[in-house]
This record gives structure tokens, C-alpha cells and sequence, in this order.
């Protein structure tokens, strides 16, 4: 009713201006007092740490009320009393308006398969019963948590602080000083003021920069919008004021109230400026270009192109997906939910149904192409259900009483119990399939890692591909499981090359060489071909990690690792300039820290300093090539 009131009021030209405003000052008192008591419930007692959760949540909700009011209040008064300095738009444009939207509308719900969830996503994220638990993901975080690795918030904090000092001098220079200047002045001939545009202000451009900024400020996968909206914004505020103070400085000279022509030194000071700028930043970027887009690649020796680099995409399963088409691979998978998509398109799909072979279990769409059971669901597999969840708590909380690493504390028993858990559901789901990223499983914080070694730790669960970025399992007790499992050692299940080849034989004979001596050493001889053909991190922790609980072959794993470490110290200069750099100075950080701890073990101090001067070397090398490889 009140809001009917008002389009009414405002309709009818012949209610007074005192009128009008009377009476939406008395209704928005009358509904903030009406909307504020419902921000001071009554709470029955709760358990402390859910009544300090419920606190903090009321409290913020308290401040974002009062500030919604006061910038609302903010804004009418703006309208109310600069309405003649705004920004008008005609009936036509407001037309056009309406005609663009219902456009875009369209093409929303023609254009993308998944129809109205463009629309319905922002209230699925905002407003729903689930939507916090879809924020928990890191793009969804605050723009402001710092340890958050998605997104640039350092770059967003230096435009934020411009954005509010530009806005507080642009209000002062252009609504306070330059209007009481012209308030001030005396009637004179209009010619004097014909060369200054007192400049209207866009309240509409105004409001989206604000609100894309606040949107970053909340979810900092807005950042990038903040940016395109805000920026050209603080660009005309600063125009409008450097105009304002060239006119005003014009009429302090005698001259019209007018933009005064930028004296002749000063354009070419500014042409000079400028060229030396760019020609400064583009050499800098482009040598910068050179170096991260162009010149030998640390991080892989195939998957190296430009497009490879800037998106990070030698990351994806390439190699698994061609191990999963070579191989046929049906039915259903469990796999990292960021993964999923470039799984699907990596896949051939039925040409009449559509369907990919190996359906996923999720994808990065998770919020508009899936439910929250669904979302739900996965994160309660990879975490390890309830059990693996109290098994990690647990030692999370003995991590932090003994400051040792929450890995240490975790016992192949623990790893069991997670794994019998994990083949439990992943049976019930139907999945014989689990394809798992490196990153899920190198970082011992993730929920992922245990889930991963919950399967190391299930006989049932077999590595039947493995190379330097990911791992694919299979349920061992299906037919086609069994049947992958059973062709690596005969030569039926095919790789995409031999890296991924011999590194899995490698592992797997490890695994089940049981006291056969002559396994073992096979196995051994499998890793280091792995090696050969990709010298890197992973075959190297197979042989010294894996291979080295073996007595028998303790001494060709440590003249392997000798002989590495010396063609590494004596050609660094040479492979630095190749492909796969990184790889292998991690490698030769692995081989030196065996070397060094039996040099230790044997009392050779000679050996250990020689091995902790080299290692401290290589450390500081890679530290300086993951700053020169990043943009």
C-alpha cells in the first residue's frame, strides 16, 4: 500500500513537493522502526559455540540493515536535491531499455542448455536454503581472505582505496567547491560560462559500479566485473574533476568559465610522458612475455604452448583420458569435481543420446547442473564419510598438542578403515572408476589426500594408471576392473605412452612383489626407465620411496641417485634452458636428501655439508624459477 501510495503521489503533478517528501520521510522511518525489532529476536539458551555463531550472524545482519538504510537515505537525498544535475534518460531510452533486456531475457533461455539457471543460479548462490554450503567453495570466498589461492585481491585492494579517494575528492572538488565557486559568482554575460559542462552525474552508472564492487568485496570471483565496471567510472570522475579545476582556474585569469586549452609545454610534456611509458612497460611486458610464454617451459616437456601456458591446462587429464578412449572405459567414475568437465569433453559421446561413456559423478557446474545432494554426496565420499572425517579430526587436533604433521600421526590402520568405508559407497553408487588429480593427493590438508591413500590401502582399489598428474583406480572386483588390472603385466591394457607404462608397472610390482627378490629389481628397472624418458619428482619418490624398503636394491637406488645428482650438478647451466626444468630440479632435491641422510647416517659430515650446500642451491634456484615462470 505504501509503496502504491507513492507511485500515486508521484503520478499526480498537483501534490506539493512538501507533500511528497513529508511523506516518504515519514514511511521509511515508519518501516526501518517496523523492520528493526525483527533484528533483536528472542533466543532460547544454545550451546556456547553455536551461540556465538548464531551472535556473529545476527550482528552482521544488524550492520547490514543500518547500512542499507543509511545508503539508501543516502541516495534519495542525492535525488531529492542535485535532480537537476542528474543524468536523465527519455521515455524512448527507457523503450530501448526494456526491448535490450527482454532480448538478453531470450537469449538466457534459448541460448545456454541449461535454459533459466543463468537467472535462477544468482538466487540458488544468494537465497536458497542451500546457498552457504555452495559458497564453500574458494571463488565464493571474501575478496579479502588473503590466504585464498583464487583470485588477484592485492590488485582489487589497490583499485577499492583509489576508487573511495577519487569518489571523496571528486564529491569535494565537483558538488562542494566548483558548486558554491558558480553559486557565487555574479550575474555576467553568458559567454563566460559557455565553455564549461557542468557535468551530469549518473546515478545508474554510479549504483552498478557500487554494486559490482560489493559483489567482489563478498564473492571474489566478481573481482574481474569490479574491475571492467568500476574503472572507466573512476576515470570520468577524474576527467569531470581535472575540467572543473581547468575552468575555474581560467575564470581566476579573467578568462570565460571554460576548459582552457592545455598549454603547448605541457601536451608535449604529456606525448613525451606517454611514450616513454609505454615504450617502457611494453619492452618490460614483452621480455616478460618472452620469457613465461615463449622460452623453455619448467613444467612439462609436451604440453608447453602458448594456449597451454596461460590457461594452465597442461594440468587436465590429456593422458588419462587417452588411456580411458584407448581402453573403452565404461560406466561410471568418481573424479575431482573441477576435473569433470574437461573429463566429459575429453570423452567420444553416443552420437543418438549424447551421453559420454564413463559418466561423471560431478562437474565445475556443480551449483546449476546439479543438486546440493548431489554436492553433498561427493564432498561426503572424498572426505571419507563420518569415520574418515573423526579419524582426521583426531589427528588434527594431536598435530596441533605435538606440532607434528597431521601425516605422521595417521597409521595404515586409520588408512583402512577410510578405505573399507570408500569401497562400501562407491559400490553402493555404482562407480568402478575413480581418476583423482595430483593436487588432490600431494596436499596432505585436503580432504582428498586421505581419501586417496584410503584406496592405496584397499587391495580391491588397484592404480592401474599413473603418471606425474594423476591416478586412476579401478574396483578390482568387477569383471572389466580385474581385467584392467590383469592386463598391465600381460600387455592387454594399453598406455599412452611408456612414462605412464612403466611407472604404473613400476609401482604395482612394489605393491604385490610380495618376497620375490627378482620383482622387485624389475620393478626398479621399470622406475628408472620411467625416469629416463620423464626425469621428474614422481618415478624418483617410486624408487626412493617406494623401492627403498628393500634391502636387496638399497644400493642401485643409491648409485642411481649418485649418478642423477652428478649429471644434475654438472649439466644445470644446460637443462635450465630445456623443457621439464623444474621437474627435474625437484627430482635432484629428492635424490640429494636420500643421499644426505645416509651420508648422515654413516657420519660422512663431509658428504652431508657437500649435499646440504648443493640442495640449498637448487631450492633457491626453484624458488627463483616459480617467480620468473608466473605472471
Amino acid at each position: 500500500m505504501l509503496v502504491a501510495t507513492s507511485i500515486a503521489t508521484a503520478a499526480y503533478k498537483q501534490v506539493k513537493n512538501e507533500a511528497f517528501y513529508a511523506y516518504h520521510i515519514v514511511t521509511s522511518f515508519i518501516v526501518f522502526v517496523t523492520l528493526l525489532p525483527r533484528f533483536f529476536p528472542s533466543i532460547p539458551p544454545l550451546h556456547p559455540q553455536q551461540q556465538e555463531i548464531l551472535n556473529i550472524y545476527i550482528g552482521g545482519s544488524r550492520w547490514a540493515f543500518l547500512a542499507a538504510f543509511i545508503l539508501s537515505t543516502g541516495l534519495v537525498l542525492v535525488l531529492m536535491f542535485l535532480k537537476n544535475k542528474l543524468v536523465r534518460i527519455k521515455l524512448k531510452g527507457v523503450y530501448h531499455t526494456i526491448a535490450a533486456g527482454f532480448v538478453a531475457f531470450l537469449a538466457v533461455i534459448l541460448f545456454n542448455p541449461f535454459h533459466l539457471t543463468n537467472l535462477t543460479h544468482t538466487f540458488v548462490i544468494s537465497v536458497s536454503k542451500h546457498a552457504e554450503r555452495w559458497r564453500d567453495v574458494n571463488e565464493w570466498h571474501r575478496a579479502f581472505e588473503w590466504t585464498n589461492p583464487v583470485g588477484e585481491e592485492e590488485p582489487f585492494l589497490i583499485m577499492y582505496i583509489i576508487a573511495w579517494l577519487v569518489l571523496l575528492i571528486w564529491a569535494v572538488v565537483i558538488l562542494i567547491s566548483t558548486s558554491r565557486f558558480l553559486g557565487r559568482l555574479p550575474r555576467r554575460k553568458a559567454k563566460s560560462y559557455d565553455g564549461y559542462q557542468w557535468p551530469r552525474i549518473d546515478i545508474a552508472l554510479m549504483i552498478i559500479a557500487a554494486l559490482t564492487i560489493y559483489m567482489a568485496i563478498c564473492s571474489r570471483r566478481f573481482i574481474p566485473i569490479a574491475a571492467i565496471a568500476a574503472c572507466p567510472i573512476i576515470a570520468m570522475f577524474i576527467d569531470q574533476m581535472v575540467c572543473a579545476i581547468s575552468a575555474r582556474r581560467s575564470f581566476n585569469e579573467q578568462n570565460p568559465f571554460a576548459v582552457s586549452p592545455m598549454p603547448h609545454d605541457l601536451q608535449l610534456f604529456f606525448i613525451v610522458a606517454g611514450a616513454v611509458t609505454v615504450l617502457t612497460f611494453g619492452l618490460w611486458w614483452g621480455l616478460k612475455f618472452k620469457r613465461i610464454y615463449l622460452d623453455a617451459w619448467p613444467t612439462d616437456t609436451k604440453l608447453n604452448s602458448v594456449f597451454m601456458r596461460m590457461t594452465a591446462s597442461d594440468a587436465k587429464p590429456f593422458y588419462a583420458l587417452k588411456f580411458i578412449k584407448d581402453n573403452k572405459l565404461k560406466g561410471k567414475m568418481f573424479n575431482y569435481w573441477t576435473e569433470g568437465g574437461f573429463i566429459a569433453w575429453g570423452q567420444k559421446p553416443d552420437p543418438n543420446t549424447g551421453r559420454t561413456p564413463l559418466q561423471l559423478f560431478m562437474d565445475g557446474r556443480a551449483q546449476a547442473a546439479y543438486d546440493c545432494r548431489t554436492y553433498e554426496l561427493w564432498s561426503d565420499i572424498i572426505s571419507g564419510g563420518q569415520i574418515g572425517s573423526q579419524i582426521v579430526r583426531d589427528a588434527r587436533i594431536r598435530a596441533r598438542l605435538t606440532g607434528q604433521k597431521i601425516e605422521k600421526l595417521l597409521t595404515p590402520a586409520d588408512y583402512t578403515k577410510i578405505g573399507r568405508w570408500v569401497d562400501e559407497r562407491l559400490k553402493k553408487e555404482k562407480v568402478w572408476v575413480v581418476l583423482m588429480p595430483s593436487a588432490a593427493y600431494t596436499d596432505s590438508r585436503k580432504a582428498s589426500y586421505h581419501f586417496v591413500k584410503g584406496l592405496e590401502h584397499n587391495p580391491n582399489w588397484p592404480l592401474v594408471f599413473y603418471n606425474n598428474k594423476q591416478k586412476l583406480f579401478v574396483d578390482a572386483e568387477t569383471p572389466r576392473g580385474r581385467e584392467l588390472f590383469n592386463g598391465i603385466s600381460d600387455g592387454k591394457t594399453l598406455y599412452p605412452d611408456d612414462f605412464s607404462k612403466n611407472l604404473t608397472l613400476a609401482h604395482n610390482l612394489f605393491l604385490f612383489a610380495g618376497n620375490d627378490k627378482t620383482k622387485r629389481k624389475q620393478a626398479l628397472d621399470f622406475a628408472i626407465k620411467a625416469f629416463e624418458s620423464n626425469p621428474s619428482q614422481t618415478p624418483m619418490q617410486e624408487i626412493i620411496y617406494v623401492g627403498g624398503r628393500f634391502p636387496e636394491i638399497r644400493p642401485d637406488i643409491k648409485k642411481f641417485c649418485e649418478n642423477y645428482f652428478n649429471d644434475f650438478t654438472k649439466n644445470k647451466d644446460t637443462y635450465v634452458k630445456e623443457d621439464g626444468y623444474f621437474h627435474r630440479i625437484v627430482a635432484a632435491l629428492n635424490a640429494g636428501d636420500y643421499l644426505r641422510a645416509i651420508a648422515d647416517k654413516q657420519k660422512k659430515t663431509k658428504d652431508v655439508q657437500f649435499y646440504n650446500d648443493r640442495m640449498k642451491e637448487y631450492k633457491s634456484g626453484q624458488n627463483r624459477l616459480l617467480k620468473r615462470k608466473r605472471w
